[in-house]
């Protein structure tokens, strides 16, 4: 049997169930090593965020006063990003449940072996064979281990929890704003309305005056006309 840690790291396809067993797991943690990461850069994007952000925040953009940045940032992970947080962690206990089917498997067999009472030769090459069985932990803690080595070289969190800050401090200065122009608009409602009252006012006293004129003009010809009669 092969020793090197190639031939151990190396699934190896025997005609037996751990052997595809370990066809299954390498095929799965190959694909899900490679996939990740370019989904991963794919979708961690600001306009991904965006528009995230825009299906929570609604037409109006606004969000809750009390929304901090860390909040902010899970809220507009997109689904590649949440499963590239659990990923790591589901190869783990992915790769070590492979194992302990693949040592189930192995006692079974060793099992058979004592209850034969087979040559002793032969139940060395099933406790030898044990070993193999943990090549399944391996490459989830490999996975795991590549995984969070990308996923920290690439700050995609750091990015987005950094976007997140900028957007809640610019949502923040456009809410201000717009209170400052509600209040604008409504101290110019305010002035247009005293205006119009002035205005209203005014022309109902030019009016009155105006009224005032004319009874005083029709006073004096009335008093012009007595005047008149008595001459």
């Amino acid at each position: 049997m092969d020793k090197s840690v190639t031939a151990f790291l190396l699934p190896q396809w025997d005609g037996t169930t751990y052997g595809g067993l370990q066809i299954a797991f390498a095929v799965v943690f190959l694909a899900v090593v490679i996939v990740t990461p370019l989904l991963l850069a794919r979708s961690a994007r600001a306009s991904h965020w965006e528009r995230r952000l825009g299906m929570l925040a609604g037409p109006g953009g606004a969000l809750p006063v009390q929304t901090t940045a860390e909040e902010l940032s899970e809220a507009v992970a997109t689904s590649a990003e949440r499963w590239a947080a659990v990923l790591p962690g589901l190869l783990l206990i992915a790769g070590l449940l492979g194992s302990f089917i693949g040592l189930g498997l192995a006692l079974s067999d060793t099992a058979g072996v004592l209850g034969g009472q087979q040559a002793p030769g032969a139940l060395g090459a099933v406790v030898d064979a044990l070993g193999a069985k943990f090549k399944i932990s391996t490459w989830g803690i490999l996975a795991f281990l590549l995984l969070k080595i990308w996923f920290t070289v690439g700050a995609h969190e750091q990015a987005r929890l950094a976007w997140s800050t900028f957007t809640l401090r610019r949502l923040q200065e456009q809410a201000g704003a717009r209170q400052a122009q509600q209040q604008a608009d409504q101290q110019q409602r305010l002035i247009d309305v005293i205006r119009e009252t002035g205005n209203a006012l005014l022309v109902a006293q030019q009016a009155e005056a105006q009224r005032a004129h004319l009874r005083h003009a029709e006073l004096l010809n009335a008093l012009q006309r007595q005047s008149t009669r008595q001459d």
